[in-house]
């Protein structure tokens, strides 16, 4: 085993959070059938879970059974997120899902507008997880804006967990503000506290979603959560694509697993459900993910081949690479020479 390979050795898996988290992307109202189409991509890429929305709602519940309805033999495991309300749960359970993601606050003033006390919020986890529990559900307990709350009070939530049943529990980066090398300073100490397996949620206002989940590994978190093409809240969430092509190029045998093919198809599924154009700085953009245009660059690609500048294979996500020539920064590079080229590498 590789340094790299050592280093992310916690790695046990990605929650997609499409259907959930993407969900609340401004551009995304996918119908019920681009939900289960969205569905079958992730079980093709063979992510271990997919979070849905709380089916507290009517029209959530029905299309939360619809999917659960839809999954495949061996398909991902299908989790719900819900707040830690024992409506939420029930509701949960009516639909046939395999889990649920209860999200929790420790903030002061929010439990206070809900009418209860401190106290009140606990003993109620205590019975919530024991309910879910009681109906075979597999239970991951999280704590909302992990990074600006008392250490104190998440540990406790985090110890109601596991003294309850819980499978795991997370942490999310609600607001994106929180630095790699915070991640990895918090995460390793919560880690000497807290034995489940723990999944992390960032959300990338500050650009660092991708960066603060491999700091998160790093520090020996389990799981990360993703949406496809990072959709979400606000500026969203660590992309799946990212998060994948990320694990293949520091530990290929983890990445393994996963259906890599696969994510360019996905990703650009949903841009098109969602009416919007590929983000141009993902990889499993068909026009601009592998594209050169710089002459340095299409004369290097030329003499030496794509090792150059490109740092793994386009099909390998099911993508391909584009020569652009003729423009006023390509150099002298030939449609001959582009032809030649393709011949030899594709």
């Amino acid at each position: 085993m590789n340094e790299q390979q050592r280093i992310l050795s916690s790695f046990r898996g990605v929650i997609d959070s499409t259907l959930r988290e993407g969900f609340q992307f401004s551009r995304a109202d996918f119908s019920p059938a681009e939900q289960i189409e969205i569905f079958h991509h992730l079980e093709g890429i063979g992510v271990e879970y997919v979070e849905v929305a709380n089916p507290a709602q009517p029209d959530i519940r029905a299309m939360v059974a619809g999917l659960v309805a839809a999954r495949g033999r061996r398909g991902s495991r299908i989790l719900a997120h819900i707040r830690n309300h024992e409506a939420d749960v029930r509701a949960a359970i009516s639909t046939g899902v395999d889990g649920v993601n209860i999200l929790c606050t420790v903030d002061v003033e929010r439990v206070k507008a809900m009418g209860k006390t401190t106290g009140d919020y606990r003993a109620a986890l205590r019975r919530n997880v024991a309910l879910a529990k009681a109906h075979g559900l597999e239970v991951r307990v999280g704590v909302e804006d992990f990074f600006k709350q008392p250490r104190a009070e998440s540990l406790e939530i985090y110890r109601i967990a596991g003294e309850s049943g819980a499978d795991r529990v997370a942490l999310a980066d609600t607001l994106g503000r929180a630095m790699s090398w915070e991640v990895g300073r918090r995460i390793k100490r919560l880690r000497r506290a807290v034995a489940l397996p723990l999944e992390v949620h960032f959300h990338n206002d500050l650009g660092h979603a991708v960066s603060n989940a491999f700091a998160a590994l790093e520090a020996g978190a389990n799981f990360v959560s993703t949406s496809l093409l990072g959709i979400g809240e606000r500026t969203g969430i660590t992309p799946t694509s990212s998060l994948l092509v990320n694990l293949y190029v520091l530990a290929p045998g983890l990445a393994r697993r996963y259906d890599l093919g696969r994510l360019t198809e996905a990703e650009n599924y949903v841009a098109r459900a969602c009416g919007i154009e590929m983000p141009p700085n993902l990889m499993t953009n068909t026009a601009n993910g592998f594209a050169h245009k710089a002459g340095i660059h299409l004369d290097a690609l030329m003499k030496f081949g794509p090792r150059k500048y490109e740092l793994l294979p386009p099909g390998l996500i099911g993508n391909r690479r584009s020569l652009v020539i003729g423009t006023l920064l390509s150099g002298k590079t030939r449609l001959l020479d582009v032809e030649k080229f393709q011949e030899k590498y594709g």
